[in-house]
């Protein structure tokens, strides 16, 4: 799906990049590469994340997912554990999803601890410098959540400039997107928007 230098993430294939919040700004390694052309980046704020600036949802799913026992009853009982704690409906399904069956029960399908490190990294790390001088041949899409909390008229408003600068033949190019009525989760509150934000860039990449 994505491409990437050799050990930066694992999964990542083909001329394309794109992760969300748990796998967010691991970009110097992944833009050393020459077969990358594009980097999607979805509702995530590129410079540090101070907590107040957040409502915590990440946090507490993580923190909810991590007091749970590593084999669960069934897919169906995590879904309905999680709307009783107050998450939402389409949120828990998503949460559900990413179980897999383990003989009689289910088990988490990735690494909570490896997810929870990342996060952390992603909101101790700052990358403006990169966003300023992208490498040559890389476009970075940002895709803003028009309803998420996170992001501070400033660094929208820097967003914006960047955008606007468009590429120069020895540097890339970043671009940025706003997804209407989704809040952080965006593949969960507006996938359709979100898809046709992404596919026409996905298409002119395989034609190009």
């Amino acid at each position: 799906m994505a491409g990437c230098c050799r050990g930066s993430l694992n999964g990542w294939k083909g001329r394309t990049g794109f992760h969300r919040e748990l796998l967010p700004w691991r970009l110097r390694r992944i833009c050393c590469s020459s077969q990358t052309e594009q980097l999607w980046v979805l509702d995530s704020v590129p410079g540090e994340v101070k907590i107040d600036n957040s409502d915590g949802e990440v946090e507490r799913v993580l923190q909810t997912l991590a007091s749970l026992p590593s084999s669960l009853p069934s897919r169906k009982w995590v879904v309905d554990h999680m709307v009783s704690l107050g998450f939402s409906k389409s949120l828990s399904d998503w949460i559900g999803s990413n179980l897999k069956k383990d003989n009689e029960h289910v088990t988490w399908a990735f690494d909570l601890q490896a997810a929870t490190d990342m996060f952390n990294s992603y909101r101790d790390r700052s990358y403006w410098g990169l966003l300023e001088n992208p490498p040559k041949g890389l476009e970075i899409s940002i895709v803003q959540a028009e309803l998420s909390d996170r992001w501070h008229p400033e660094d929208v408003q820097r967003l914006k400039a960047l955008s606007r600068r468009g590429s120069k033949p020895d540097a890339g190019k970043v671009s940025l997107h706003v997804l209407p009525n989704s809040g952080h989760w965006v593949h969960v509150d507006n996938p359709k928007g979100l898809l046709e934000i992404m596919a026409p860039n996905f298409l002119s990449t395989v034609q190009n």
